[in-house]
């Protein structure tokens, strides 16, 4: 199965949603700086800049190929051998897997789903080579969901 889609819900921003994200990072680098903490300062400020360079960037298209060796997420392959579960998540507006690896530092991989992409037949293939398990969205990811992020 084969199919294309964004790397991430791309939301538009408004220029109240800089000025507010502006406005919390410029206090807590002050309260920072207040405290003595100047490193904690700069780092505040700098992720704040990336964080805004990226908030602007659309989202790319990602090629996703499922097939008998694993699982393909635009350039990454992610073969079954590494994999340990998988979850289908279609309550959200934006359906995705979510697969759990053996990884240390990256346990959970998100991959988009199209809406063309029949949901049936991924998890029919999907399930006789991985075990189904319920998984949630990390608790950071949740809450950069919610702040619009």
């Amino acid at each position: 199965m084969e199919w294309d889609a964004h790397e991430y819900e791309h939301k538009e921003r408004s220029s109240d949603w800089f000025w507010a994200v502006g406005i919390i990072v410029v206090s807590i680098a002050i309260v920072s700086v207040i405290f003595g903490n100047i490193i904690f300062a700069i780092l505040i400020l700098v992720g704040a800049f990336s964080l805004s360079l990226f908030a602007n960037r659309p989202p790319t298209t990602l090629h996703v190929v499922v097939d008998e060796t694993g699982i393909a997420r635009g350039r990454i392959r992610y073969p079954y051998s590494t994999l340990v579960s998988f979850c289908i998540d279609t309550e959200h507006p934006h359906k995705k897997i979510i697969l759990r690896s053996e990884r240390l530092l990256m346990p959970l991989i998100i991959v988009p789903i199209n809406d063309e992409v029949d949901t049936d037949a991924l998890h029919n293939k999907l399930s006789d080579i991985l075990k189904e398990e319920f998984h949630s969205l990390p608790f950071v990811e949740r809450i950069l969901e919610y702040f619009g992020f």
